[in-house]
């Protein structure tokens, strides 16, 4: 898609945009994955077992003592193994967090917002139009009774098809709000990844941004606020 030129990407054109992303980015988390393997992976592992052993009450205190005993040992071992490793998988977070901020924003983020946008566009057009096809056709239907009873059911019918209409848009946007921010949660699952989630300061904040606008009802915050009015 050529970006601002109002159209809208399809899946397979989202998909192509990710791919280069998710090849590079993918491509040096295989590698950390390989190297946290018999480090990180490891002492977390062994230290779970370590913490398990004491908690677990069925062990006589020799075999608690052995087994915590074992793991020690090995634990050192995988310490020393993330220890040596360290450097390396640092250069390769650093690698892969360059990259991001180089291309996620700009070649992936930006052009799936737009189209995003121009989604909704279209979405409250179609309403407009299917709203104003009610309408025609619910007034030309009016003209030709005169039965006071068939005039109430038309109206509860007509009602009844507004309702559906804007049911319609309202999960059509909700999609539109789902993908947005499907493609925003991706760049911090990446992120995620990388990092065992230590996100920084701005990360952190960045995200609950994102999630309360995500998550924001406006009727229930007007809703909220003014009981808070009408009971303070």
């Amino acid at each position: 898609m050529a970006k601002g030129n109002n159209e809208t990407l399809t899946a397979e054109q989202e998909k192509q945009l990710r791919q280069p992303i998710d090849e590079y980015v993918g491509g040096i988390q295989k590698k950390i994955d390989s190297l946290r393997a018999d480090g990180t992976n490891r002492v977390v592992a062994l230290q779970n077992s370590i913490d398990a052993a004491k908690r677990d009450r069925s062990l006589t205190k020799g075999e608690r003592e052995n087994r915590i005993a074992a793991n020690t040992a090995e634990l050192e071992k995988a310490k020393a193994v993330e220890a040596k490793n360290k450097d390396e998988i640092a250069a390769l977070i650093s690698d892969a967090e360059n990259y991001l901020k180089a291309h996620f924003d700009k070649d992936y983020y930006q052009p799936l917002k737009e189209s995003c946008d121009h989604e909704k566009i279209l979405a409250k057009e179609k309403y407009d139009a299917k709203v104003a096809q009610l309408n025609k056709e619910h007034e030309a239907t009016l003209s030709k009774l005169t039965d006071h009873q068939e005039i109430k059911d038309e109206k509860y019918v007509h009602k009844n098809r507004l309702f559906d209409a804007k049911m319609d848009l309202d999960k059509e946007l909700q999609r539109i709000k789902d993908r947005r921010h499907g493609a925003f949660a991706w760049q911090y699952h990446l992120i995620d990844m990388l990092r065992l989630s230590k996100f920084t300061f701005m990360e952190t904040r960045a995200q609950k941004w994102e999630n309360y606008k995500y998550t924001f009802n406006r009727r229930t915050f007007f809703l909220q606020n003014g009981l808070y009015i009408a009971s303070s």
